[in-house]
C-alpha cells in the first residue's frame, strides 16, 4: 500500500512538473511570474559592484565582460566586479567605439587616432591621414575605418589583426556612411550615399578582400539597391550574411540577392540589428481604444521566425549586444535573450542617465557612479 502511494505521488509530481515546464515555455505571463517570484531574477541595487565617477563628462562603454571609462585621454578598463584591470593612454577628443567578441576599437571622431584592444591589451594604434568618420571590427580583429577630409569624399581602409593594411578603396564623388566586415574576413561591405542629385540615394556595395588586394578594379562584386527609395541607416554582418537597415525596411543580402525581412512603420518605436544573428524591434500594439501595449519582437533572418516579449510599461530605449537585449523603461530595465526569455530585471530607486551593454555585462550609469550587472 505504501509503495502504491509513493508511485502515485511520483506520477502526480511528474505530471505537475511537465505542466509547469510546458507553461513556462509556452505561456509568457506564466514564465514572467516564475522568473520574478520563483527564480528571483530581480536584481537588488544595493548588492551591485560600483565604479565611482568623479566627472559627469566621462565617456563610458561596455564590451565582452568589461566596462570602459574614458576621461582625460586615459582609457580605464574594469572587470565585472568593478576592479580596475588596466589603463591605456590615448589621444582622443570625441570617442567612437566598436566591438565584437573580445575586441574593442576606439577612435577619435573627425580626428586621426585609432586604437585596437584585445581583452585588456592594446594590439595596435594608428594615426590616419584624414578624419575618421566611422569604424568597424569583427570577431577576428579585422578593422575597417572610413576616412574623410582628403582629396576624396571617402577612403575605406581595412587592417588585419596585427595592424597591417589590407587594402584601400577610394570614393571620389560619394560618401561611405557605414562599413562592416564578414566573419571570415573575405568581404567588406559599405553603405554608399550619393548627394549629388536632387534626391539623396543610397546603395550597399560588397568588396572582395582578395580582389581588392590583387585586382582592385574588380574588387566590388555586389551592389544592392532596395526597391523603395530608402536611405541606409545601418549595416551588419551575421557571419557571411549582410543585414541592412534602411529608414523604412530591413533587408538580408547574400551573394548578390536581396530579401526583404520586414517593413518599419510608425508603430515601430525602436529598431536594432546589432543583436547576434537576430533583428530586434519594439512595436506598439493596440490593447483597446484608449490603451496600447508594447512588445519586443526578435526575428531570425534565416527562417524569419519571431520570438516576442511583452512589456509592462512604456519603453524609453533599446540596447542590443551579442545575445542580450536590454529594454529601458524609466527606472526599470529588463534583460532578455533572443528567445524573448527574461534573464534579469533591475529596478532603480533613482533615475539613471544611460545604459551600456556588453556580451555578459551591463553598466547602469548615474551622475556619480556606474552600477555593474553581470548577465
Amino acid at each position: 500500500m505504501k509503495k502504491k502511494v509513493i508511485i502515485i505521488l511520483g506520477i502526480v509530481l511528474i505530471i505537475a512538473l511537465v505542466v509547469v515546464v510546458s507553461l513556462y515555455i509556452a505561456n509568457e505571463p506564466t514564465r514572467d511570474w516564475i522568473d520574478r517570484y520563483i527564480f528571483r531574477k530581480n536584481i537588488i541595487e544595493e548588492d551591485l559592484p560600483v565604479i565611482p565617477l568623479e566627472n559627469e563628462n566621462t565617456n563610458i562603454y561596455a564590451y565582452d565582460n568589461h566596462i570602459v571609462v574614458l576621461q582625460d585621454n586615459q582609457l580605464v578598463i574594469y572587470n565585472s566586479s568593478g576592479r580596475e584591470e588596466t589603463t591605456i593612454n590615448v589621444s582622443i577628443t570625441t570617442p567612437i567605439f566598436a566591438d565584437s567578441g573580445n575586441y574593442l576599437l576606439v577612435a577619435d571622431k573627425n580626428g586621426q587616432n585609432a586604437y585596437l584592444i584585445y581583452n585588456t591589451s592594446l594590439q595596435w594604434q594608428k594615426t590616419m591621414e584624414g578624419n575618421i568618420s566611422s569604424i568597424t571590427v569583427n570577431r577576428n580583429g579585422a578593422v575597417g575605418i572610413v576616412i574623410t577630409g582628403t582629396t576624396y569624399k571617402s577612403v575605406i581602409v581595412m587592417y588585419g589583426i596585427t595592424g597591417n593594411e589590407e587594402f584601400r578603396t577610394y570614393l571620389s564623388s560619394t560618401i561611405a556612411a557605414d562599413a562592416t566586415i564578414s566573419g571570415n574576413n573575405d568581404y567588406l561591405s559599405f553603405a554608399e550615399i550619393d548627394t549629388s542629385g536632387t534626391i539623396i540615394s543610397s546603395v550597399v556595395k560588397t568588396i572582395s578582400v582578395d580582389k581588392a588586394k590583387n585586382s582592385p578594379s574588380e574588387a566590388i562584386i555586389y551592389t544592392y539597391k532596395p526597391e523603395e527609395n530608402s536611405l541606409i541607416v545601418n549595416i551588419e554582418y551575421y557571419n557571411q550574411e549582410l543585414i541592412c537597415q534602411y529608414d523604412n525596411t530591413v533587408y538580408k543580402m547574400q551573394e548578390g540577392n536581396a530579401q526583404k525581412l520586414l517593413d518599419i512603420d510608425n508603430k515601430t518605436l525602436f529598431m536594432d540589428i546589432g543583436l547576434e544573428e537576430h533583428v530586434c524591434r519594439i512595436v506598439e500594439t493596440s490593447a483597446g481604444i484608449l490603451n496600447s501595449e508594447y512588445e519586443v519582437k526578435i526575428m531570425n533572418p534565416n527562417n524569419q521566425k519571431e520570438s516576442s516579449h511583452l512589456l509592462d510599461s512604456v519603453p524609453k530605449s533599446l540596447y542590443c549586444n551579442n545575445d542580450i537585449i536590454a529594454i529601458n523603461m524609466g527606472n526599470e530595465i529588463e534583460f532578455i535573450n533572443h528567445s524573448g526569455w527574461l534573464m534579469k530585471s533591475f529596478v532603480s530607486a533613482q533615475s539613471f542617465r544611460d545604459v551600456v551593454l556588453g556580451k555578459s555585462v551591463a553598466g547602469i550609469i548615474y551622475r556619480d557612479r556606474i552600477e555593474i550587472i553581470s548577465l
